[in-house]
């Protein structure tokens, strides 16, 4: 007899996944789990991610005046607040205890900061 997989608090079906994915404004669905529980957001559109990234300061210090060597700081707090722009803003469902419990919140907001996501770009003069 095959084991079944444990469900997670809050998982939904495949049919209400896709139901979710049809939504023209949804860019893919993602789930975030923290302590046995999912919630699922869709991925973060251009309004978001710029709110987001708005949260989000860097603090850079030169080492022996080069930029190479330069120590880069981040706050938590910045990556926290980066991550509760996307849960609050992308949320679909999935486990409310997770919106009412700070320790699962706080887990799942500092894993959802990393849905805002850019490619590397480079400037060249002309």
């Amino acid at each position: 007899m095959a084991e079944e997989k444990a469900k997670l608090i809050g998982e939904v079906e495949q049919a209400q996944i896709d139901t979710w994915k049809k939504d023209p404004k949804c860019l893919g669905v993602v789930g975030i789990i923290v302590g046995g529980h999912i919630a699922y957001v869709k991925r973060p559109d251009r309004n978001v991610v710029s709110y987001a990234l708005s949260q989000m300061s860097f603090s850079m210090t030169p080492s022996n005046d080069s930029l190479e060597q330069a120590k880069i700081e981040m706050s938590l707090g910045k990556m926290y607040k980066q991550g509760e722009a996307v849960l609050v803003h992308c949320w679909l469902g999935g486990s409310e205890e997770i919106r009412s419990n700070n320790k699962l919140w706080t887990g799942a907001c500092m894993k959802a900061g990393e849905l805002v996501e850019y490619e590397e770009a480079e400037l060249k003069n002309f």
